[in-house]
């Protein structure tokens, strides 16, 4: 199977990609290259900064191997991934399915570039429930860690609003942190798209479930992640947030498995 993956140049995208393309027949990499928050946080705020330092740390411990990416990519600028001269390529490329995870958002013609199906779209968070950024973090400041995972769906032009594959939902440890939890969201997921990948090899089609009304959605934009909120989770966290989950009830959340 020959894929495309559109994605980021951060530790988790790169470590994403490369586990996408080790089981391809070949792959192209379409990377968006953009500061990293560390880089963009510090002199806004030292706590902040330690926070994103923190999240590096451990995406490179979790992440082992994955600096670079380890097939073909096309470097753009970020917003770039719906030039022309992106879309030429993919189509001299040719690709049997392609994937998304981090990059902007897709667009005409690229999106009917290939056939319903073969177009999937990794999101961090729970969809319907959790939209915007940053949502496996806020359900750490809300203490609603139910919540946390992905969601992988048939991409189409709005964000985060195809029709879903699948959920997936990490195991908590008590050790675990906000990072940690993130790091095995992604690895789970990736095992659920090299079984999509799988699948399209067997000619065999996806769920497809259309998203449903929530009555208490949370959106989340960049702009809502402030010390505030990051303190909000050092004290959930200080007060045993994890262990009361791993004892509690669970939460009777609607997901696709």
């Amino acid at each position: 199977m020959r894929i495309v993956i559109f994605t980021s140049n951060a530790i988790r995208h790169k470590y994403v990609a490369n586990a996408l393309a080790e089981r391809a027949d070949d792959a192209l990499v379409i990377v968006e290259c953009r500061q990293q928050d560390t880089e963009l946080t510090f002199q806004k705020s030292a706590l902040i900064a330690k926070h994103f330092n923190l999240r590096a740390q451990v995406e490179k411990e979790m992440f082992a191997d994955n600096d670079t990416f380890h097939v073909e990519t096309l470097p753009l600028l970020p917003k770039e991934v719906n030039l022309h001269c992106t879309y030429a390529t993919i189509k001299d490329f040719n690709p049997d399915a392609m994937f998304v995870f981090g990059s902007s958002i897709i667009k005409e013609p690229l999106l009917s570039l290939l056939p319903l199906g073969r177009f999937i779209n990794l999101h961090l968070g729970l969809s319907p429930y959790y939209r915007g950024s940053g949502t496996n973090f806020w359900p750490f400041v809300n203490n609603e860690l139910d919540y946390v995972g992905s969601t992988i769906l048939h991409i189409d032009a709005g964000i985060d609003t195809g029709d879903i594959i699948s959920h997936v939902q990490p195991v908590f440890d008590l050790s675990d942190n906000v990072h940690t939890i993130g790091c095995k969201v992604i690895k789970s997921s990736v095992v659920n798209l090299i079984e999509i990948m799988n699948l399209l090899e067997e000619g065999q089609e996806l769920n497809r479930v259309k998203q449903w009304k929530v009555c208490n959605e949370r959106y989340y934009l960049n702009r809502d992640f402030n010390e505030e909120a990051l303190l909000k989770y050092k004290q959930n966290m200080a007060e045993g947030m994890i262990e009361k989950y791993l004892k509690g009830s669970r939460a009777a959340l609607r997901l696709v498995t």
